[in-house]
């Protein structure tokens, strides 16, 4: 059943936005489901209202709360309540240091279950074509852009208030919640690709990684401001789902939007940029044009941090550092990636990763054997093993007295 039980309901919340219009008239019908989002329901919807006697007609995009199986999770990782924080009080002090908001309009509604959107496909914007866009220059190079400002503006407002940092603010609480479980649930494949494959060295180090991952004391400090000198708000799921783009005239990007902030926190400008190159499958085109990329990421970040005042600057040294002191985040890059080129729906994926946090053991045991019986997916799963080597991601995390 929907959030929504009558179209009465969404017009009672649009009067409260848009408290000068009146005669609403829903174009397109809400009160189905809509599009299935893990753990939430995407809904689309177009309206007609009257404003001062002038007709206006409105498309925007509500996110609540669905009535599946994963919709448990949406109150133990608090997500509607961070995500609309992140559009009502951070977004609007990073957009000060933006020339043009690199976000959705966000529309605050009385009811902090609704995350109410302008609908960015109405005004032209789409979700990348395909994975070209992480190694094609013309596509991706705006996507590097507006990523490294994004990062260059949330470092000002990191520096003008502290106090933001770790409000609400903090990563998905899965990654911790799955310490227990991760070396279980993956050695099975590694090592498996390891007699297949021959790939030892990585391996070999990403096991290490994993067993220091489920043995942690619990301390996740690693992921916080406080152990690295260069802050940025991270959007935590960065990848081409999550951008949205506008295309111009020989298919050039014209406009670039960044959404889905449920899982943001304040750490290195890394986080963002790995997952980025590590949620695609392309690994081979992706590590040629690797290189450039990060050139264009510190070019445009020091670029608009010298335009906003910023005396600190992120140079390629801080970047192969914070590469290096990635271990835990980089893991759960890795496994996040291979996971999500499993061939299940996102609820089949809710439910394992349900039966990961309460270690199933038979149940992950059965995943793991239908898992290795797809040969692609296992050449996927090496080539991103391979590009996690082209990162060094593998090295040796640094201490203080490599420092």
């Amino acid at each position: 059943m929907s959030f929504f039980q009558s179209e009465d309901q969404i017009i009672n919340i649009l009067k409260q936005c848009f408290t000068k219009a009146d005669k609403f008239q829903i174009v397109e019908n809400a009160t189905n489901e809509g599009h299935m989002h893990y753990i939430s329901d995407i809904i689309r919807l177009t309206f007609k209202y009257e404003e001062d006697g002038i007709p206006k007609t409105k498309s925007l995009v509500l996110k609540v709360p669905t009535n599946g199986d994963a919709s448990y999770l949406a109150d133990e990782l608090n997500i509607f309540d961070r995500e609309n924080f992140v559009y009502d009080t951070i977004i609007p002090r990073i957009n000060d240091y933006l020339d043009e908001p690199l976000t959705p309009f966000y529309i605050k509604t009385a009811d902090s279950r609704i995350i109410m959107l302008e609908n960015l496909v109405a005004q032209g914007y789409e979700k990348g074509q395909n994975d070209r866009l992480l190694y094609n220059q013309k596509q991706s190079r705006p996507i590097i852009k507006a990523l490294a400002y994004f990062h260059a503006a949330s470092h000002k407002v990191a520096q003008l208030e502290p106090h933001l940092l770790h409000h609400k603010m903090f990563q998905s609480s899965i990654l911790f919640e799955m310490r227990q479980n991760t070396t279980d649930f993956w050695e099975p494949i590694l090592f498996e690709l390891l007699a297949r494959n021959n790939a030892s060295y990585l391996i070999s180090k990403l096991k290490n990684v994993t067993f220091r991952l489920k043995n942690d004391d619990g301390n996740t400090s690693s992921l916080h401001h406080s152990n690295f000198n260069f802050c940025v708000l991270n959007h935590g799921d960065f990848r081409k789902d999550n951008v949205m783009l506008k295309y111009g005239p020989d298919n050039e990007v014209d406009g670039v939007k960044i959404i889905d902030f449920q899982t943001c926190f304040w750490s290195t400008p890394i986080n963002d940029f790995v997952y980025f190159f590590l949620m695609s499958t392309e690994t081979e085109q992706i590590e040629n044009h690797y290189e450039a990329c990060v050139n264009w990421y510190l070019e445009f970040l020091n670029e608009k941090l010298r335009n906003i005042n910023c005396t600190q600057a992120y140079n390629r040294q801080n970047f192969k550092d914070d590469i290096r002191r990635l271990n835990v985040c980089s893991v759960y890059c890795i496994m996040w990636t291979i996971f999500r080129m499993t061939p299940l729906d996102e609820l089949g994926r809710a439910r394992l990763l349900d039966e990961i946090v309460q270690g199933k053991k038979e149940n992950i045991r059965h995943y793991t054997e239908t898992f290795l019986k797809d040969e692609l997916l296992t050449k996927k799963v090496l080539g991103v093993l391979k590009l996690c080597e082209k990162l060094q991601l593998f090295e040796p995390a640094c201490t203080e007295e490599n420092n």
